[in-house]
């Protein structure tokens, strides 16, 4: 895990903020390649069960995955009516943030699969199934969470509450229920929050 992670930061990383810049999707899409393709080689060559796709239990990882993630969304329309309620919804803060942010609309089907699927499996096998796997290995579960979950945030820069906060969630469900089921499901729950910020909620958007 630790020479994985010193080529990505010290290797993959520099590389492409130095070079990949004119290269849009390459630029956007390096950092979940070399995700994928060290995810590949690990299922290569570790059993699945391992990895953290174990299907004792599975039905409550899956619901437990579902109630957290649900929770998340509930909380977009719920925190919308608080601000209209109070009035703070008009404040200059948050009309700033809709004016300028204003979605671009909803991209392609296939880049919205990318986002809602595709990087939250990879990201969840990489970060939680073999690097806070590795690392509950090593020190005490809140301990490897957090540490794990501020990987997560480096990460491409990724320097936000939000997704230091999706780091936490994810590594504790998988510490709670040590199969990555609910973690992903958080996680895809996490990315459609994303888009319904950009799309249906862009006043609260922070």
């Amino acid at each position: 895990s630790i020479l994985i992670l010193g080529f990505y930061f010290f290797v993959v990383l520099p590389y492409t903020q130095a070079f990949f810049r004119s290269h849009p999707w390459l630029y956007r899409y390096a950092d979940i390649i070399f995700f994928a393709v060290v995810v590949i080689l690990t299922v290569y060559k570790t059993n699945l069960t391992e990895l953290g796709f174990s299907k004792k239990y599975l039905n409550q990882h899956l619901v437990l995955g579902l109630i957290a993630g649900g929770i998340l969304l509930f909380s977009l329309p719920l925190l919308e009516t608080g601000l209209k309620s109070t009035g703070l919804i008009d404040h200059e803060l948050f009309g700033e943030k809709s004016q300028s942010h204003v979605s671009n609309s909803l991209s392609s089907l296939p880049e919205q699969l990318t986002t809602l699927v595709f990087i939250p499996l990879i990201e969840q096998i990489f970060f939680t199934g073999i690097i806070l796997q590795s690392l509950l290995k090593k020190m005490n579960g809140i301990t490897a969470v957090y540490t794990s979950s501020l990987i997560y945030t480096l990460a491409g820069f990724k320097l936000t509450l939000g997704t230091f906060g999706l780091g936490i969630g994810a590594s504790s469900l998988y510490k709670l229920t040590g199969t990555l089921y609910a973690s992903i499901l958080f996680h895809i729950s996490c990315a459609l929050g994303g888009i319904l910020l950009e799309n249906i909620y862009p006043k609260i958007r922070i």
